[in-house]
């Protein structure tokens, strides 16, 4: 998109961010505060000129930088305070734009997108209600799915991401969906442990441990779903105590119904056959994520949180998706992120559980070992 000279300033911020290496989650709050104020000042008087641009630049930037969504999350927080009508326009495109994805299949825009949509009711743009109905809504098409009388169980693999998608927002909006609306989230909370109990167990394709293995038997007998929501389930008994973006007290809004897509009904003939091959189709269009994969002893790695450690991963991927044909950066990025412990060992593990996913992992195999290459360059300077 050709960007016009009114919105380069904010561009111009944007990158600088990136260059930096900055996470909002694990800068230091005085520095949280200066980007925030670098943003916001920068934007704020944008929409007056050219608000459509802004929008659809705004939406880029949280599809195309999701690390940094907590950030753009609390900017539109503080333009909601002096430009409502045009928040909720953004709003609106957001609805527009998360049903297409939806309807489309592009999994990596519903993901970001529905980190972007937490990050906006953290910073009280987007009404918690209306973030619970996006949930409530997914869950039950994930139900409805894999239900064997009414669905159509071969398209687990839908199913399994929309959730995937539900438990992925909450290390980011769970603290604040308790605390407004706390009978909805628990409701979604149990809708998600009644589909755990129906849905099918998932082998991991790519990881697999040799016989008498003792440290991996436990790691073998939970899927990436099942080690997610028992993820979720530790942080949610600590009282969801994370770092997140600050909230901002700004009047919140309504976010339009969404539907997800109607998946094929199941063949006529069911068969073994005919099972596989929806299942194989299912498979290759909605991803599917190793549960995590142990490369180094326990010894190598610091005794991280469960859900501080997948947070980190998702940001490690963000970075492989966002800068996927910019190898050199990438690496340089990974090795910058300001987090207080060390991760080169769960940068490997991240890169190795994308390059051994089946039938082929998302980028060419020759990107993530030049990327693995230019980490050993940057970890020796």
């Amino acid at each position: 998109m050709q960007i016009p000279h009114s919105d380069t300033l904010w561009l111009s911020a944007s990158l600088k961010n990136v260059e930096n290496n900055e996470l909002e989650e694990f800068s230091p709050p005085h520095r949280r505060q200066e980007l925030r104020e670098t943003c916001f000042g920068a934007l704020r008087r944008e929409p007056e000129h050219s608000p459509d641009d802004v929008l659809a630049f705004l939406l880029e930037c949280a599809e195309q930088l999701p690390h940094k969504i907590p950030l753009y999350g609390t900017v539109v927080g503080l333009l909601n305070l002096e430009n409502e009508d045009f928040v909720i326009k953004l709003v609106q495109n957001l609805q527009t734009d998360f049903q297409d994805a939806l309807d489309s299949g592009s999994c990596d825009r519903v993901r970001t997108l529905m980190r972007f949509l937490t990050a906006l009711m953290c910073s009280k743009v987007l009404q918690p209600a209306s973030l619970v109905v996006v949930f409530e809504t997914l869950l039950s098409s994930a139900a409805t799915t894999v239900d064997e009388e009414k669905g159509n169980p071969s398209w687990q693999a839908c199913a399994d991401f929309y959730v995937t998608c539900i438990l992925s927002c909450l290390p980011w909006g769970g603290a604040e969906l308790i605390e407004q609306v706390p009978e909805e989230i628990e409701r979604v909370m149990a809708g998600i442990q009644a589909y755990l109990s129906i849905r099918s167990h998932v082998l991991d394709t790519g990881l697999s441990f040799f016989e008498g293995d003792e440290t991996g038997k436990d790691l073998a007998e939970k899927d990436f779903l099942e080690d997610l929501w028992e993820r979720i389930q530790v942080l949610s008994s600590n009282g969801w105590k994370l770092d997140s973006a600050q909230l901002v007290a700004g009047k919140s809004h309504e976010f339009g119904a969404i539907s997800c897509p109607e998946l094929p009904d199941p063949p006529s003939t069911l068969s073994e056959i005919t099972y596989g091959e929806q299942r194989h189709i299912a498979e290759l269009k909605y991803p599917q994520r190793l549960h995590r994969l142990n490369i180094f002893h326990t010894s190598k790695t610091e005794d991280l949180q469960p859900i501080d450690r997948f947070v980190v991963e998702e940001y490690l991927l963000d970075v492989l998706l966002f800068l996927n044909g910019c190898r050199k950066e990438c690496a340089s990025f990974m090795v910058g992120l300001p987090v207080p412990f060390r991760c080169e060992y769960l940068m490997a593990e991240a890169i190795f559980s994308q390059l051994l996913l089946l039938p082929h992992p998302p980028f060419k195999p020759l990107y993530y070992t030049l990327v693995i290459m230019d980490l050993c360059e940057e970890e020796e300077d």
